[in-house]
């Protein structure tokens, strides 16, 4: 063996430590790889440059981490966009209410939104209402039709969470302008509770819950196998635990959406980050880099 040494010009001892050198690399590479497992378990559809910002590994780089998942199989493959959800009312009896505004608080803006999700044969419809500010899912539900009164349960929800009778219209319910939005069991519900309705006109002024709609149907649900409607249900109301208590956001001070609804309880809300939502689609050209990527985060 010494004269293998020689001939490849190294010492016993160079040659020792150059082997504890890679068995300690790999065994690092068995623990994020097992933690890669361990958070597509939770978020079964999260990319990897987002689950090392979540899980901030010592030891290892972004682009080293992700290299890693990738050769370690943990790609994600596109989901493609199969069915209309909005069908869109002429009128603009509501206008758009966020343009210039700007919240401090939970309560002052939910966004809402329809998405589809293909499971058990059929196409499902899943309305979700999220509270911009923290990005809370607070309202949600599910049927295998687009009536009003799907998006009306998730608006009932939402009421029920939050607990207020009535928000002296300081509080604006933001949609596309799908006919379930429009209806009048729908509107005159939010007239009840005193909250201020605001309409878009462009895809790009809905931002916040499309984003949403995303992560939840192509990251969660469609990694899932449903046995039956009630399963489907119940998996939907699980992955809605799952964003709200245990996805950190970058733009929450990586704090969960519940978590950070909770850490805004111990700032005065004049010390609040003021959050400014951009909805029309000619000031996109316009806006500072930051802005825009706080926009679509």
């Amino acid at each position: 063996m010494n004269d293998v040494y020689l001939i490849c010009n190294i010492s016993r001892q160079a040659h020792h430590k150059a082997i504890l050198r890679y068995i300690g690399q790999k065994e690092k590479e068995y623990i994020y790889t097992r933690l890669m497992e361990q958070t597509r378990e939770l978020h079964p559809g999260m990319g990897l440059r987002t689950m090392y910002e979540m899980l901030a590994p010592e030891g290892i780089g972004r682009d080293a981490f992700i290299a890693l998942g990738l050769q370690s199989g943990f790609r994600l493959t596109a989901v493609e966009k199969q069915t209309r959800t909005t069908y869109s009312i002429k009128s603009n009896r509501y206008i758009n209410l966020l343009n210039g505004k700007r919240f401090t608080s939970v309560n002052q803006v939910w966004s809402s939104d329809i998405t589809y999700l293909h499971a058990l044969g059929k196409f499902y419809y899943i309305v979700m209402i999220m509270d911009v500010y923290s990005r809370r899912i607070v309202g949600f539900s599910i049927a295998d039709n687009m009536r009003a009164e799907n998006n009306l349960s998730a608006l009932k929800m939402a009421f029920t969470l939050r607990g207020i009778n009535h928000y002296n219209h300081k509080l604006i319910h933001h949609s596309d302008k799908g006919a379930q939005y429009a209806s009048d069991i729908y509107t005159e519900t939010l007239h009840n509770y005193g909250v201020l309705i605001s309409m878009c006109d462009d895809v790009y002024e809905n931002t916040h819950i499309e984003r949403i709609n995303n992560t939840i149907k192509n990251q969660y649900l469609y990694k899932m196998h449903f046995k039956d409607e009630t399963d489907l249900k119940t998996k939907v109301a699980h992955v809605m635990k799952i964003y709200n208590d245990f996805r950190p956001h970058k733009s929450l001070k990586k704090m969960t959406p519940a978590a950070y609804e909770e850490y805004l309880k111990t700032i005065p809300e004049n010390q609040r980050e003021k959050m400014e939502i951009y909805t029309a689609t000619k000031n996109l050209e316009a806006m500072d880099p930051n802005q825009l990527k706080m926009m679509f985060t």
